[in-house]
C-alpha cells in the first residue's frame, strides 16, 4: 500500500480545528499530476486550495461540499490505477479512518464500504428481500452475464449488488463511460422502484443513528435537536465550555434542509423571502467571536474630533513626489496609531481574561471589508516603518484578503485594530473590541465643519475618532491619554514622519 496517497485536512493557523468544503475540483476516477488542484476549504478566515501531494488516480473522495471536516480527518484518497478496492478500504479502517465521516450524498464522492471485493458479481451475492420482492421488470435487470467487468463506480456496483441487479442490463453515463447512482435509479424507475439512499449527506437524520446522550449540550439545544430529529455528533460545539448551543443544532438544521419550528411559524410570509441560506464559516466565526467579545469585554467609548488639513496636504505631497505612492488617509492613520501606541505603551496589549500582555511593536490590524464578513490582516511593527511601506503593505494585504490567498499569520494576533468607514460617508460609529485586543479605533468620513479658532468661527476638515476599550484593563485616563497622543500625531503630521 506504499503507492496510496492520503490528503488530511490541514490546519492553517493555530485557532483551525475544522474547514468546511467549499468546492471541489476533481471526481472519483480522475487522472491527476502532483500539484493539481482538489478542493477549496473554507475556514473561519480565508478559503485556501487544497492540492496534490502526488500523482495518481483520485480513488476516493470522502468529504460533500459544506461539510464541516475537523482537522486530520482524511479528505482524498489517491493511488495507482491498478490500487485495489481493499487495499485502500484496508488503509482508511486501519489506520486513518477511525471515526467515520458522514456518507455523501453525491454518488461520485462516496466512499465504499469495507464489503465483498467489487469484483464479486451479483449471482455471487443473493439478492436483497427488497430486490427479491420486486416485479418482473426488476427481474429483467437482474438477468445477465458476469458484470464484474462492467466499468461502475464503488457506490454504483455496491447498490448493483444489494438490489440485484446485473449492471449489463443499465446504461452507463458516467466519466470514462461507467455506470453510476444515477444510472440505477433511472433503471429502477423505469421498473416502479428507487434506489434507497440511507447514508444520504443532506439528510444526516437518516443515517444509522449513533448515541449522543455523552455528548456535552445546553437542555434547549437537546431538546430542539429531539424535535427536529438531529444527531448531536452531527453539531458543532461553539457553546460555553464546548458544549452545543441551541445555534449549533439551527445551523446543523439548516445544513440538511429542515424547517425549524421558526421556520414554520413563518411559513405564511414565505412569498416575501427573497433568500434563505445558512451562514458561511465565516460568518459564523465572524458572529462568535463578536457576540463573546461583546458579552464578556465591558466595552466603554471615548471620541475625539480631529482636524485633518495638514494631514490632508501630507497626503497630497507624497502623492506628487513619489510616482508609485497611493497613499491614503487611512494609511496616515495607521502610521499615526502606531506612534501612539508606542507613546501610550498601556493601550497596546492583549488580555486572555487572565493575563495581559505588554507588546513593544505596534501590530496593527486594518479591517477589510469582503463579501462574506469582515477580515483583519495585519501590519507588523508599523511603528517601525514609513507611510509609504505601511500604504504599500496594507494594499497588498487587502488584495490578497480579497481573493482569500493569506496566510495564517497574516491575520492572527494584532495588539490593535482599526476600522474605517469613512469612504462610505459615516460620520461616527461604536465597533466592537477584537479580543484578545483591548482596543479598536473607529474612524468616521472627514468633512467640512464649523470650528473655532482663538474666538473666531471658521471652517476645517474635521473626522471623529471612537476609541472602544475592555475598561477590565484600559480606563478612561488612559483612553484619554491615547487619544490626546494620537490627535496631536494627526494634527501635527511632521511629529510621526520625523
Amino acid at each position: 500500500m506504499s503507492g496510496i496517497s492520503t490528503v488530511t485536512m490541514p490546519k492553517w493557523g493555530m485557532e483551525m480545528v475544522e474547514g468546511e468544503i467549499a468546492e471541489w475540483h476533481v471526481s472519483e476516477g480522475d487522472t491527476i499530476a502532483e500539484g493539481d488542484d482538489l478542493l477549496d476549504v473554507e475556514t473561519s478566515k480565508i478559503v485556501n486550495t487544497v492540492t496534490a501531494p502526488a500523482g495518481g488516480v483520485v480513488k476516493r473522495l470522502l468529504s460533500a461540499v459544506g461539510e464541516l471536516v475537523p482537522v486530520g480527518q482524511v479528505l482524498v484518497v489517491i493511488a495507482a490505477a491498478e490500487t485495489s478496492d481493499d487495499e485502500i478500504e484496508k488503509l482508511l479502517a486501519g489506520s486513518v479512518r477511525k471515526a467515520a465521516p458522514a456518507e455523501m450524498a453525491d454518488e461520485s464522492a462516496t466512499p465504499e464500504p469495507q464489503s465483498a471485493p467489487a469484483t464479486a458479481s451479483a449471482s455471487e451475492k443473493p439478492a436483497s428481500p427488497a430486490a427479491s420482492s420486486a416485479g418482473e421488470n426488476t427481474t429483467a435487470l437482474s438477468a445477465g452475464p458476469d458484470d464484474s467487468a462492467v466499468a461502475a463506480t464503488p457506490v454504483a456496483r455496491r447498490v448493483a449488488r444489494e438490489q440485484g441487479i446485473n449492471l449489463h442490463q443499465v446504461v452507463a453515463s458516467g466519466r470514462h463511460g461507467r455506470v453510476t447512482l444515477g444510472d440505477l435509479e433511472a433503471a429502477l424507475q423505469s421498473s416502479g422502484r428507487s434506489v434507497p439512499r440511507p447514508y444520504s449527506a443532506a439528510r444526516p437524520e437518516l443515517r444509522p443513528a449513533r448515541d449522543d446522550s455523552a455528548v456535552a449540550a445546553t437542555p434547549v439545544a437537546r431538546r430542539l435537536a429531539r424535535e427536529l430529529g438531529i444527531n448531536l455528533h452531527d453539531c458543532r460545539s461553539s457553546g460555553r465550555h464546548g458544549r452545543v448551543s441551541k445555534a449549533d443544532v439551527e445551523a446543523a438544521a439548516s445544513r440538511a434542509s429542515i424547517k425549524t419550528t421558526a421556520a414554520k411559524s413563518t411559513a405564511a410570509c414565505a412569498s416575501s423571502v427573497a433568500e434563505s441560506r445558512p451562514l458561511s464559516g465565516m460568518r459564523r466565526t465572524i458572529a462568535t467571536r463578536l457576540q463573546t467579545s461583546k458579552r464578556e469585554a465591558p466595552h466603554f467609548r471615548v471620541q475625539v474630533d480631529v482636524e485633518v488639513d495638514a494631514l490632508l496636504a501630507v497626503r497630497k505631497q507624497l502623492n506628487q513626489q513619489y510616482s508609485e505612492a497611493k497613499v491614503s488617509l487611512n494609511d496616515l492613520l495607521v502610521k499615526a496609531s502606531a506612534c501612539a501606541l508606542a507613546a501610550v505603551p498601556g493601550v497596546n496589549v492583549q488580555f486572555d481574561g487572565d493575563t495581559v500582555q505588554h507588546y513593544a511593536d505596534a501590530d496593527i490590524a486594518v479591517a477589510v471589508a469582503l463579501d462574506e464578513g469582515l477580515i483583519t490582516p495585519i501590519v507588523r511593527a508599523a511603528n517601525h516603518k514609513g507611510v509609504l511601506a505601511i500604504s504599500n503593505e496594507i494594499r497588498d494585504l487587502a488584495t490578497r484578503a480579497k481573493v482569500g490567498s493569506l496566510q495564517p499569520e497574516e491575520f492572527q494576533g494584532g495588539t490593535f485594530s482599526i476600522s474605517n468607514l469613512g469612504m462610505f460617508g459615516v460620520d461616527r460609529f461604536d465597533a466592537i473590541i477584537n479580543s484578545p485586543q483591548g482596543a479598536i479605533l473607529a474612524v468616521g468620513a472627514a468633512g467640512e465643519r464649523p470650528v473655532v479658532r482663538h474666538g473666531e468661527l471658521t471652517v476645517a476638515t474635521v473626522m471623529t475618532l471612537t476609541l472602544s476599550c475592555d475598561h477590565r484593563i484600559i480606563d478612561g485616563a488612559l483612553a484619554a491619554r491615547f487619544l490626546a497622543a494620537l490627535r496631536a500625531f494627526l494634527e501635527t503630521p511632521a511629529t510621526m514622519l520625523a
